[in-house]
């Protein structure tokens, strides 16, 4: 048996480094729970033929599959207990259990299915349940870019290990790491708020949302909405019917330094909602413009608008191009389900979700979610789970 080694730490990253320093990078991890206030992670070699049985049980398609069979037989052999009962109650007698085998020791004629049996039947089910979802959000962390190491420290921080709910402490986990803490602050007045995103992700009725929850919080507060997009005349032509609903003027900007020059010349105690280029090199070079001048302009807000539908590999570009966002805001959630992988990467980077939209509804269509609502987005996000709950 290979040698294996105990380390006792504060938390597990302090853990994780203890045996990164001792095993290596691809040190194999046994065991992780929390001991007296800290945590206790049993270690060992990496082995590579072992690693080749033991991954795929842990992280793959074909591991899920294997577990849903298991829960599958599992509840069947539930249901049959529990007829099983029901008639032998109604007998008024004990259920008799099936032959032993010739070569298997004498067994009792009969045995009566007490309920310590349904009680590991229950915890059973419980387990698979929560080991099956935990797994599968861990895929979408791999399929993120997470190593499984940093998956096995999410799993340890959470509390997940050695605990039959694991998949609600896993999700509710990820769920804190995404949530912003305060998303009424990136709009209070005044501000310069930025929407940044791809085309099509939503970005203009975002604004519109956002314009409208600071009327109806404040009826006096001045607003204009600034067109930056000038390569879409759809946007604009959208922008302006917004702004006649709302009563908000808009200001088209064709050039970069528009922008500066509006920027000094209006009053500061105006709240500018700009609704950027869907062309990255437009909008980068906006960006710059607005950092150059900001000693000059009220206090900036960058919020990324992702659309649901948007694959996780498109999430990290947007990320990696505009890396200095305050908040994001997940859209059109009423037409898709963000993947476990968009939302794997929203947790690996630790970026906030502020908004979440369903519908283009001016007043409804926004809400600042809490822990609850994104934990139950990631729970949404898991194929199969509605069925298992």
């Amino acid at each position: 048996m290979l040698n294996r080694m105990k380390v006792f730490a504060d938390d597990s990253v302090e853990a994780m480094a203890k045996i990164t320093r001792e095993l290596g990078g691809d040190a194999r991890i046994y065991s992780t729970r929390q001991v007296n206030g800290g945590i206790e992670i049993i270690a060992g070699p990496p082995d590579a033929e072992q690693d080749e049985i033991e991954r795929p049980k842990r992280f793959t398609p074909a591991r899920n599959a294997r577990k849903e069979e298991d829960f599958a037989a599992l509840l069947s052999s539930a249901r049959a207990a529990a007829r099983g009962e029901d008639r032998g109650a109604r007998a008024g007698r004990t259920v008799k259990a099936a032959a032993p085998q010739a070569q298997s020791p004498a067994q009792p004629a009969t045995q009566s299915i007490d309920e310590k049996r349904m009680r590991a039947l229950e915890k059973s089910v419980s387990e698979i349940k929560s080991m099956l979802s935990s797994d599968l959000m861990a895929n979408g962390l791999r399929a993120a870019g997470a190593t499984p190491e940093l998956i096995a420290v999410f799993l340890a921080q959470s509390g997940a290990y050695d605990c039959e709910n694991a998949d609600r402490k896993f999700g509710n986990f990820l769920a804190r790491r995404i949530q912003h803490e305060a998303p009424a602050t990136l709009v209070a007045a005044p501000r310069v708020i930025v929407a940044l995103g791809p085309s099509g992700s939503g970005k203009t009725t975002f604004l519109a949302q956002l314009a409208a929850r600071l009327r109806m919080n404040d009826p006096e507060a001045r607003v204009t909405f600034v067109n930056a997009d000038s390569s879409r005349l759809g946007a604009a032509e959208q922008l302006r019917a917004y702004g006649r609903i709302l009563d908000i003027p808009v200001v088209d900007i064709e050039h970069v330094s528009e922008l500066s020059e509006f920027s000094q010349s209006v009053d500061p105690d105006l709240t500018m909602l700009v609704d950027m280029p869907s062309n990255s090199e437009e909008c980068l070079a906006l960006m710059e413009t607005i950092e150059e001048n900001r000693a000059g302009m009220a206090q900036i807000t960058r919020i990324g608008v992702i659309a649901a539908n948007l694959s996780s590999d498109s999430t990290g570009i947007m990320l990696n191009r505009y890396p200095n966002l305050d908040a994001v805001v997940l859209t059109k959630l009423a037409e898709a389900q963000p993947t476990l992988a968009t939302l794997g990467t929203l947790a690996l980077r630790k970026t906030p979700v502020a908004y979440l939209a369903a519908t283009p509804h001016l007043t409804r269509g926004i809400v600042e979610p809490g822990t609850d609502d994104l934990d139950q987005l990631i729970h949404g996000a898991i194929p199969g789970i509605q069925a298992l709950n």
